[in-house]
């Protein structure tokens, strides 16, 4: 059977690991966890500054899109805009097209009635040349 007997190397023993804790602890497990702490507010840290750029980059993101909103929106009043001054220059156009068409119109019916009465007149003179000449025609003989 083992005995075990309570004398002086029970507390050099009980010392010595005393001892070696603490000279552990100072040497190994305080610059570890130091380590470990400045490794945790660095990811901290950094997490920090992640979340801080994903906002940048929202809000960025949002004013990107609120100037490409406002863009099209000027865009589409500027179209808007030219298609009506298009329109108001197209029915100047068209206007000014329909009086000279309409000037040339009352030109060439004036110019027809003209030429016109002129045939008119030669056809009035020359009624009597083509009804004597016909006449002899159709009687096969000269009319005096």
């Amino acid at each position: 059977m083992v005995s075990i007997d309570i004398n002086a190397s029970l507390l050099w023993q009980i010392a010595n690991f005393l001892v070696l804790i603490l000279l552990l602890n100072v040497i190994l497990y305080k610059p570890i966890r130091g380590i470990l702490k400045e490794r945790a507010a660095k990811f901290a840290q950094l997490a920090g500054d992640i979340s801080a750029g994903e906002e940048g980059a929202q809000a960025k993101a949002k004013e990107l899109d609120d100037r490409r909103a406002d863009s099209r929106r000027q865009g589409a009043a500027l179209r808007d805009e030219l298609k009506s001054e298009g329109r108001a220059k197209e029915r100047e156009l068209i206007q000014a097209a329909t009086k000279e068409m309409e000037a040339t119109v009352t030109k060439v019916r004036a110019e027809i009635t003209a030429e016109i009465g002129k045939a008119r007149e030669e056809l009035k003179s020359q009624v009597q040349a083509f009804g004597v000449e016909l006449a002899q025609k159709i009687l096969g003989r000269s009319i005096q």
